[in-house]
């Protein structure tokens, strides 16, 4: 066996070694998720009755799927609105994560500080984060209705935006995530650990030939550090696609917040309509994973493999 693997390309090498660390994720799916996601696509085709000694399917064909699209008042709305608003957040999440690892990995005095101030949200929860901040008393949350992180009017902002020619919906974006920075710093604990990994394991005599040559450190940003933490930004992106898609939600009719995920429950669980929400779930699957697939094959011609 050892002879073997000796003889083997440094690719194919690397494409055993990749199998290897894709086994216990392989494996694990095969066991946990490969039947469920099996049963979910046949309930889906099914009208279910559940009783409490037994589960009757009776085969229905796609009768599910045209409820989901063609009565549902939500359905819809949330497919179509699915990717745009995630795609803006996950922007911002990836940008802020980036450019905190950069801010945490440097070398200055009170370094600590500062993790400990970009991880307090990710450790105690975004609410309690927020709460402990900025108070949870109900004087403070009306004042934080009309008022902006830090004290800021949102109405200040707003009118300094739309005087500076700002259009209308990027300035209800901005405006947005702003009132919700405690979220942005909650969804982006992991990426900025992975672009720690990232920054730490860039070559440093690259920094150094980049110096020697002239570049200032702005230069060294873009033509080093982003290149080689370009395959981290790829990973970073599709994670905190997946995590915001386990908790998307969508405006409802009358400005209402409507849980989509939290509805497919009700539907399934509390309705008893478990064909109809398992319908759903598999759109929301499949909606999920082509957003994923069409986001990674876009981002992996720009990504730079050092070896």
């Amino acid at each position: 066996m050892k002879d073997y693997f000796s003889k083997l390309t440094l690719e194919q090498k690397r494409g055993i070694w990749g199998f290897v660390f894709l086994s216990p994720w392989l494996l694990g799916f095969m066991l946990f998720f490969a039947g469920p996601i099996y049963e979910t696509f046949m309930f889906s085709l099914s009208s279910v009755n559940v009783d409490i000694n037994y589960i009757e399917t009776t085969f229905i064909g796609l009768d599910n799927y045209r409820w989901a699209f063609t009565i549902d008042p939500f359905f819809n709305q949330f497919i179509i609105t699915l990717a745009f608003p995630a795609m803006a957040t996950v922007a911002i999440v990836v940008i802020f994560s980036l450019f905190a690892a950069i801010l945490i990995n440097g070398k200055y005095p009170g370094k600590g500080i500062v993790r400990t101030i970009f991880f307090v949200p990710i450790i105690m929860g975004a609410s309690i984060a927020g709460t402990s901040i900025v108070g949870g008393d109900a004087v403070t949350e009306a004042t934080t209705v009309s008022m902006g992180f830090g004290g800021m009017s949102a109405l200040f902002l707003i009118d300094i935006l739309q005087a500076a020619g700002v259009p209308a919906q990027l300035t209800a974006f901005l405006v947005q995530s702003i009132s919700e920075i405690f979220q942005v710093l909650a969804q982006s604990g992991v990426p900025i650990l992975i672009f720690l990994a990232g920054l730490q394991a860039i070559p440093a005599p690259l920094y150094e030939v980049a110096k020697i040559e002239g570049s200032t450190a702005y230069e060294c940003f873009w033509k080093v550090t982003l290149p080689m933490i370009s395959p981290m930004i790829l990973l970073s992106t599709v994670y905190t696609i997946v995590d915001l898609f386990s908790r998307h939600s969508i405006t409802g009719i009358g400005g209402n917040q409507l849980e989509f995920l939290a509805r497919i429950r009700t539907i399934g669980f509390t309705n008893g309509n478990y064909g109809l929400a398992s319908a759903m779930v598999m759109v929301y699957i499949l909606a999920c994973i082509l957003v994923i697939s069409l986001v990674t094959f876009i981002m992996s011609k720009k990504v730079f493999y050092y070896d």
